[in-house]
Parts: C-alpha cells; structure tokens; sequence
C-alpha cells in the first residue's frame, strides 16, 4: 500500500514500498538540479546547423539555464510548409547529477498533424556531450529520412512531450511519454510509458507499469494521481508545467491489448509483446 503525504512547502511525495525491489521510493514532482557541461548549451552539431542555416537560428537563442528548448527544421517537402519539429527537454537521464537533453525529432507527415518520430539521447559529460541515437551523418539533424533512422526508429523511439517522476531515495528519474493524437505509432504503442535509465544498455528501458508491486507500477500510481512534471521555460505557469493523467489513453491501451487483432497482439515481433499482466486483466 501506499502512502500519500503533503508537506508544508508545497512539495507532494509519495512513500511507496516495493517489496521485492529494494528501497522504498519517495516520489516527488520537484527535480533537483543537475551541472551543465561546459560549452554551448545544445550539442555541437545544432551549434553547427545554427552558423549554416536559417532554419536553425532558434539555437542560438537556447540559454544553459533552460528546460526546454525547440524550433522547427527544414521543410520536408518543398512548398508543403510540413517541418521537423525539435524538442529538448533537460532531464538527468542517467542519474548522475550532469544535465541531458531528451530530443524528440517529429516530422510532419501532412498539415493536420499527422506525424511520426524518433528520439535521440546527449549525455551531459565534463568534456561535453555524449549522444545515443540513430546512426545520423555528423552535418544532418537526428530526424527521420537521415542516416539510418528509418532502419534504426525502433531502438531510439520513447515517446513525445515527455515528463519526470522523481524518486527522491534512490536519486533515480523516471520519465513518462506517450504517443498521442495523429502520431503513427499510437496505435501500435498504445498507453503511457514508463522509462529509466538501463546503465548496462546505455539507454533507456521501458517498465512494465502493469506488474504489480514493481517500482514502475509505483510511478504509474504515482503519475495517475498527481501528474509529472514536464521540463520546460522559466515563465512557464506552474500549472502548464504539469502532466496530467488522460484517462482515455488507459483505456485505449486496455482496449488494444484486449483484442487479439490489434497491431500488438497480431505482431508482437513488430511492436514488443503486450504485458502478460496487462492480459491478465481482459475479460475471458
């Protein structure tokens, strides 16, 4: 069971026992602050696409102090006004006190929305950034179409509008995304995404929310009572800066994994297997 408490200076925490994972987690929507590298505040490529192109100039408008920094690419087909669009958002991703960007590329499929993505990782280290992605040419942006991103989109795709769960005794971020409205995958990656760093893949590693008693259904618990907290501008009201639970993305997923047509259940080797603990939920 868990406990919910309210301390006096705003600050909402959860103390959540996992029984058979270790430490009991205090979550909390506060984000302790973590060391820029040295340098400019986005990695060195942007820096390089910002001196060459116009489309870019946003980057050199990006401050160390910021949360979130974004703008659009080039035009991904001539004359359709249809653009890449970039989100960083700054989180520790691997817990280690240095900054990170979570970069969420989404190009444009048509003018209403349509979209499909990628994400690539820069870890904050002393000497600079440290990137994990999709293999991209060094003078080309980490979107699809460059490199091998289409070949490679599976192993760096987490999830948009991403936002933080932190647990407070193990020093350890949790991120929560999903694929909304208009976005390819929703339907074949349904539901909210729990995420941590995995430090022996070097990368981040989907949780399985539906387990009982595991850390990531403590987050989602956590999550579906009182949001996450979404990196972003300093003028940001405190209410717009929160992630709230969206009922009917549950729903959808439940649904999805209830059906044995639907992209998970009918190709499992496409989109990963639905949670067995999740299954055990459908009615028979």
């Amino acid at each position: 069971m868990k406990k919910i408490c309210l301390f006096a200076n705003g600050l909402i925490l959860a103390t959540a026992t996992a029984t058979a994972q270790g430490a009991s987690m205090q979550l909390t929507l506060d984000m302790p602050d973590c060391r820029m590298p040295p340098g400019k505040p986005l990695p060195d490529k942007y820096q390089a696409l910002a001196r060459k192109e116009k489309e870019f100039a946003w980057v050199r408008d990006a401050k160390p102090g910021d949360h979130a920094v974004n703008g659009n690419g080039w035009e991904r087909i001539d004359g359709a006004s249809n653009h890449t669009w970039f989100a960083f958002s700054k989180i520790d991703l691997d817990n280690d006190g240095m900054c990170d960007w979570y970069l969420h590329a989404a190009s444009a499929l048509s003018s209403e929305g349509d979209r499909d993505s990628i994400n690539t990782l820069y870890l904050g280290r002393k000497n600079g950034w440290l990137r994990v992605g999709a293999t991209v040419p060094a003078n080309k942006p980490d979107e699809l179409g460059f490199g091998k991103t289409n070949e490679q989109q599976a192993h760096y795709l987490f999830g948009e509008e991403v936002s933080v769960i932190h647990d407070a005794t193990n020093r350890v971020n949790y991120l929560v995304s999903a694929f909304y409205n208009r976005h390819v995958r929703r339907d074949s990656l349904p539901g909210y995404r729990i995420l941590a760093w995995d430090a022996g893949r070097q990368s981040l590693r989907l949780l399985d929310k539906w387990e009982p008693g595991s850390k990531a259904a403590e987050v989602y618990a956590f999550f579906k009572a009182h949001g996450a907290r979404i990196p972003s501008a300093k003028d940001t009201a405190p209410e717009d800066a929160l992630d709230r639970f969206d009922h009917e993305i549950e729903e959808d997923e439940i649904a999805q994994a209830c059906n044995p047509d639907s992209p998970q259940r009918s190709s499992p080797e496409l989109y990963g297997a639905v949670s067995r603990h999740l299954l055990a939920r459908c009615k028979r």
